[in-house]
């Protein structure tokens, strides 16, 4: 095992050996993954370990950390827990891709691996589309603000419509 991760490997060296890494990752050096959260300061672990399945390289993996996220209802900060199990083999054409049952593909472009991308795509993955606190936080910050009562009947008393209820025909 390695306390730092390269960024950069040969996965089929790696296979060979049984090779095993683990170590942190600041999200600032996952530059994707960057855009998606507001504390870039934090940092993430991941375990990899690297072996063979017939002929096929197999890279395994865990990833726990927490990041922070905008919540998309009220804009506010979210703790994100990550914890992530991931098992992918190495293919190098579509056509290998599809043959594949237990684990998900990793399309190899050239003879190196990027360790940062191979986690920043699993972390990305892991991420709901729309987050979003479990309280309903809109109504959560209404309660909180104690001027929007005050608000809303104001809201009432000068509402433009008010005019046109009093025009309204009743049927008498």
């Amino acid at each position: 095992m390695s306390d730092k991760f390269p960024d950069h490997i040969d996965p089929l060296l790696f296979a060979e050996r049984r090779g095993a890494l683990s170590g942190d990752i600041k999200i600032a050096a996952l530059e994707r993954l960057s855009d998606s959260v507001i504390d870039h300061g934090g940092s993430v672990s991941a375990k990899i370990e690297f072996g063979k399945e017939g002929k096929r390289i197999v890279v395994a993996g865990h990833i726990e950390g927490v990041v922070e996220l905008e919540c998309q209802s009220c804009l506010q900060a979210l703790t994100w827990p990550l914890d992530i199990d991931f098992k992918l083999a190495v293919v190098s054409s579509l056509q290998e891709a599809k043959q594949l049952d237990d684990c998900e593909p990793l399309l190899l472009d050239g003879d190196t691996l990027s360790l940062n991308a191979v986690i920043e795509d699993e972390i990305l993955l892991a991420l709901p589309d729309y987050p979003r606190h479990e309280h309903d936080c809109l109504a959560h910050n209404r309660s909180e603000d104690a001027d929007y009562s005050a608000t809303d009947s104001q809201t009432k008393a000068n509402n433009p419509f008010s005019v046109l209820a009093k025009l309204k025909k009743t049927g008498d």
